[in-house]
């Protein structure tokens, strides 16, 4: 296969940096505290995992993970006859700490040649939804529990350092509680119910079990173009209204 091994992409890593040092300049989003990015990775590396697992637990194919945007450096594990499907994937770290995403493999996008040892009719499954490994082919129920995975990832690992946190020594209390807090910080900001945001796709699937009937492409896309427009908005032209929602939630916790 093509693509085996780590890869390097300069233009992201320079446009990223560069990006990074523009939109800092008196903006909230971005801290020169490095600890902050590396706890921020941690977080959405477990949200992130967490669609993964779901995903594979229902016979998705997954195509690559990435954490954080503009990937500069990539990893694709060599493809082993009889290997196990976690090779299949693309691990990818980008330049800018806005999250993550897990990229699904879908009908209008897969190559049955990237898979070694597979014909192409192999993976035209048709009907059987339990093992197609294209996501769109997953009943609705099955999408809903992958989007919300990250979510509940996130949630599983704030309830627990919250529970645990008060009866460690203070210095592991320090070290722990950036993760609990950016661990919650991630739930919320997923679960909003805006497309492409986990909390979209979460509502697709809703209505997708109570109609019985999936939105249009064309639907769908013209949400993405809308919830990137409120994402936008949202976090760096009014980021007073995301704070106070924030600010409402921790301090119910802190």
């Amino acid at each position: 296969m093509k693509g085996n091994g780590f890869s390097f992409n300069l233009l992201n890593f320079v446009l990223g940096v560069a990006f990074c040092v523009w939109i800092a300049d008196g903006s909230s989003l971005f801290t020169d505290d490095w600890g902050f990015y590396l706890y921020l990775c941690v977080a959405v590396v477990i949200h992130e995992l967490g669609h993964v697992v779901m995903g594979k637990s229902f016979g998705c194919f997954i195509k690559e993970m990435q954490v954080f945007f503009l990937a500069f450096v990539s990893y694709k594990p060599k493809r082993v006859a009889g290997g196990s499907s976690w090779r299949d994937i693309k691990w990818s770290l980008g330049v800018l700490p806005l999250g993550g995403v897990t990229v699904f493999k879908s009908r209008a996008t897969f190559d049955a040649a990237e898979v070694d040892g597979m014909a192409a009719g192999n993976w035209n499954i048709g009907v059987d939804a339990a093992k197609s490994p294209y996501i769109e082919d997953k009943p609705a129920w099955q999408r809903l529990l992958i989007s919300a995975a990250g979510v509940l990832a996130n949630l599983a690992t704030f309830l627990l350092l919250y529970v645990v946190l008060p009866h460690l020594p203070f210095e592991w209390y320090d070290f722990l509680r950036p993760l609990a807090v950016l661990s919650l910080l991630l739930a919320v900001l997923n679960i909003l119910p805006v497309y492409p945001l986990d909390g979209g796709s979460i509502v697709f699937a809703l209505y997708e079990m109570i109609t019985g009937k999936s939105p249009s492409p064309a639907f769908t896309k013209a949400c993405s173009w809308i919830g990137f427009a409120f994402i936008v908005l949202f976090f760096w032209v009014f980021p007073e209204w995301l704070n106070g929602i924030l600010r409402s939630v921790f301090s119910l916790f802190f």
